[in-house]
């Protein structure tokens, strides 16, 4: 799904600042991979660069074997703003994209309903985002992907701003739709649980500029009650590890 080889970004403004720097992995079609790091080391950069909004200054970044473009229509980046219009109700706001590419009203409000009642949003489907919680306006912004059905889902941090027991709730939900659709998902996080419940891989990257420090591969990432088995807890300390101590 994904070859990114040598990736190398550069902001260049009034002076030049390098945001990535011999970054390379692959992700195989439908599998999950979950990147980590301080901030500011380019883990929002890589997703833009990836749903082809960034432009990169070296390197290589393939997926499906095909050169990285701009409005490539699988693919989805979920943000941790939500995105939605505040003046638009929960369906409404579900069905902009399909708007955008001009799909019929029938076949757009079948394909809004299938995702909302996926994702237990239907009953609030008249709610503008005013009137949702934060785990529900995050809902309607992961439905609304779901209706363009996408074979690579790009995460930005998208439960940072909820409380724990919703963001667990959600990384359930999460990885429920995962088990159920095989779409390959890059997901960025601070959190290291959260990573490590959701990465098949994990790629701890550097401070800035970002590189891969280290690579985890977490096979056992989806398997019944893996968050509370004691090889979780163990990969979650390995990760705190080369995080602090940058090996």
């Amino acid at each position: 799904m994904l070859k990114i080889e040598d990736l190398e970004v550069t902001y260049k403004n009034k002076i030049s600042f390098l945001a990535l720097q011999g970054v390379s992995f692959t992700l195989e079609e439908g599998h999950t991979c979950a990147i980590i790091g301080p901030s500011g080391c380019g883990k929002s950069t890589l997703l833009y660069v990836l749903a082809g909004l960034l432009e990169h200054s070296g390197g290589q970044v393939l997926i499906n074997g095909e050169t990285v473009r701009p409005k490539r229509r699988e693919t989805a980046l979920i943000l941790q703003d939500y995105g939605l219009l505040p003046w638009k109700t929960a369906q409404e706001n579900t069905s902009l994209g399909l708007e955008i590419r001009g799909v019929p009203s029938e076949e757009k409000r079948a394909l809004v309903e299938e995702a909302m009642q996926e994702l237990g949003i239907w009953e609030f489907r008249d709610n503008y985002p005013a009137q949702l919680s934060g785990g529900q306006r995050q809902r309607v912004a992961i439905a609304r992907s779901l209706t363009l059905k996408p074979d690579l889902f790009l995460m930005d941090e998208p439960f940072s701003s909820l409380d724990a027991l919703t963001r667990e709730g959600l990384q359930n939900t999460l990885l429920e739709f995962w088990q159920k659709r095989r779409a390959s998902m890059v997901l960025v996080t601070h959190n290291i649980e959260e990573a490590v419940f959701l990465g098949q891989r994990i790629l701890i990257f550097s401070g800035s500029p970002g590189r891969i420090l280290h690579v985890i591969e977490n096979k056992e990432m989806g398997e019944q009650g893996y968050r509370n088995q004691q090889l979780f807890y163990q990969r979650c300390s390995r990760v705190r590890e080369v995080i602090e101590k940058g090996v």
